[in-house]
C-alpha cells in the first residue's frame, strides 16, 4: 500500500501546473503527473504544511455555503445562485407563487426575495451576553444588507 504524500511534497508536485479552463485541452495517452490543475486552497498560506492536504477546511466550506445562500437570499448582483431557469422550475412545478417569473411586455422580471423581513428579523436578534457580538450593527436596515461579518459571524448564523 503506497504511502501518503506529506503536504509539501504534494505542493512540489503541483506549484508548476497552468490550469486551462474549457475544452481546449487535448488528452495525451501517457500523462506524467497524475494531477490535472492545482487546488486553489494552496494559496492558503499553510495548506501544504498540513498533513493531509486534500481534506478540506471546515470553515471555508461554511463561509462558502454562508456566502451562497446569503446572497441568493439578498439578490446580490453577481452572486446570487437564483436565476431565470431557477423560476422557470417553480412555475412548472406549481409551487411557490410568490417567486414565479413576472412578465411586462417582451421583459421578465425576477421577484424580490424577501430581502425586509430577513434583515428585520437578523436586527431584532438578541443572545445571551457573551455568546456572540452585537448583530444589529451588522445589519444595514436602508441598504437590506449585511456589512462587515468576519468567519465566526458566519459560522454562527449558520448555527
Amino acid at each position: 500500500m503506497p504511502q501518503p504524500l506529506p503536504g509539501n511534497e504534494v505542493y512540489n508536485r503541483v506549484k508548476n501546473i497552468i490550469t486551462i479552463f474549457g475544452k481546449t485541452q487535448k488528452k495525451t495517452s501517457f500523462e506524467t503527473n497524475i494531477w490535472k490543475k492545482r487546488s486553489i486552497f494552496f494559496y492558503l498560506p499553510y495548506w501544504s504544511d498540513l498533513h493531509v492536504c486534500h481534506c478540506l477546511d471546515v470553515m471555508h466550506v461554511k463561509k462558502n455555503v454562508y456566502d451562497s445562500l446569503i446572497s441568493t437570499l439578498l439578490n446580490i448582483k453577481g452572486k446570487t445562485q437564483d436565476g431565470l431557469k431557477c423560476h422557470q422550475d417553480l412555475v412548472d412545478m406549481g409551487i411557490q407563487e410568490q417567486l414565479h417569473l413576472i412578465s411586462q411586455g417582451r421583459r421578465t422580471y425576477l421577484p424580490p426575495a424577501e430581502k425586509i423581513s430577513f434583515c428585520q428579523c437578523l436586527w431584532s436578534v438578541k443572545v445571551p451576553q457573551g455568546y456572540y457580538s452585537n448583530i444589529k450593527i451588522l445589519v444595514a436596515l436602508n441598504d437590506l444588507k449585511l456589512v462587515g461579518l468576519k468567519s465566526h459571524d458566519c459560522h454562527v448564523l449558520m448555527q
